[in-house]
């Protein structure tokens, strides 16, 4: 999305607080202004315009819970602002989001749409944070991922104290809480203090008039119904789309980094050095090639959000 930069201060368009990232132009803000303009479902509608996509592949109603569900995504997108992607590019990936819940959306698990749509729209923001990261340092499965969004809050309550590093008892018990290795809690502590995510960046107020801090909108919770779902669907969408990444590479770029990151037990650079008779220096060049490409691949989408048609 181009924009034209601003203040962080000036005042958004009704209903909408003013945008923390100082890139976020006059051409965004009246983006949010059409979105606005879009007229609200009642709960009827809403079945209707699902009943006509879902049973007879409706076009129009398609555009219809698009266009009326985008005011959705700016409100999601700005609760994730602390983490160095722009709030532009995260409206960007919400709006895709949104478009995969109404194709994935099944009337008959008794969910309200817009509800599902929600939990789609912030885990399409979620996943772009990860993957802006890093795709193979973060990890895509989902206890590494809430080990991401919630490794400084579980610290802050281990460490009440004033203990500035975790000690061993720490990362044994917080590798329990998260279900992950010992290993995964070290990376992770360091990756994020040496990239100083920052999750005590104030978002404003909430509607109890306190301030609110990143980290307040994160905080891991059971999921409920409308969550497992999506993460099921996300899953299978997930994998889907590894596999067709896969697919780019050539047959030997495929064996390495299926044996390297796939495998339940990682082969070492040395063994499939030995494997394809070349240096162990020679297949990491070739597994580093191979994960530029997944990454291209998966690399999100990027441009400004189409608004959906009346």
């Amino acid at each position: 999305m181009k924009t034209t930069s601003i203040s962080q201060t000036a005042r958004g368009p009704a209903g909408y607080a003013p945008v923390q990232d100082p890139n976020f132009g006059s051409a965004d803000y009246r983006y949010l202004d059409r979105i606005r303009a879009i007229p609200m479902l009642s709960e009827a509608e809403e079945r209707n315009l699902v009943a006509r996509w879902y049973d007879q592949g409706d076009r129009a109603a398609y555009d219809q819970l698009i266009g009326a569900h985008l005011r959705l995504v700016p409100r999601i997108a700005q609760k994730f602002s602390g983490y160095g992607v722009s709030v532009a590019d995260l409206i960007s990936e919400g709006n895709i989001g949104l478009m995969h819940s109404v194709e994935r959306f099944k009337p008959e698990k008794g969910f309200r749409f817009s509800t599902y749509a929600r939990w789609w729209i912030k885990a399409s923001i979620l996943n772009y944070i990860l993957h802006t990261w890093s795709l193979i340092k973060v990890g895509n499965g989902a206890n590494k991922k809430r080990l991401f969004f919630n490794l400084r809050r579980a610290k802050r309550e281990l460490q009440a104290d004033g203990q500035r590093y975790l000690s061993e008892h720490d990362i044994a018990k917080l590798a329990q809480q998260f279900q992950v290795t010992r290993d995964d809690i070290v990376a992770m502590d360091q990756r994020l203090s040496a990239n100083d995510v920052s999750l005590a960046q104030p978002l404003g107020h909430g509607s109890d008039g306190d301030p609110m801090l990143v980290q307040d909108t994160i905080a891991d919770q059971t999921p409920n119904p409308e969550e497992r779902l999506v993460d099921s669907d996300e899953r299978a969408w997930q994998s889907a789309k590894i596999r067709e990444a896969l697919a780019t590479l050539d047959r030997r770029e495929q064996e390495i980094v299926e044996r390297r990151y796939l495998a339940s037990r990682p082969v070492t650079l040395a063994k499939l050095a030995t494997v394809y008779g070349l240096t162990a220096e020679r297949v990491r060049q070739i597994e580093a090639k191979a994960i530029e490409k997944i990454k291209e691949y998966l690399r999100p989408r990027r441009g400004g959000p189409a608004l959906a048609p009346a």
